[in-house]
């Protein structure tokens, strides 16, 4: 199982992406697989899991880092 998450903006992209790359890059219990990239002020958070309740987790918990940095940069 597999959702991407597309998130474009032509404000404060850069650190919102490199935030999540030091993220991803942590070495981390292994529910599934998480991969981002920076295309075009759009950022592709593509998340994998073998099982669904891994995919909510991952996915609730990048969401939340997200909602946070992006408040952390609007500060």
């Amino acid at each position: 199982m597999e959702v991407n998450f597309k998130i474009c903006s032509n404000d404060k992209i850069d650190p919102l992406y490199k935030s999540l790359l030091a993220e991803v890059n942590q070495s981390s219990p292994k529910k599934g697989k998480v991969r981002v990239e920076l295309n075009d002020n759009c950022i592709n958070l593509f998340i994998s899991s073998n099982t669904l309740s891994g995919l909510r987790a991952i996915s609730n918990s990048y969401l939340n880092l997200i909602y946070a940095i992006i408040n952390s940069l609007s500060v």
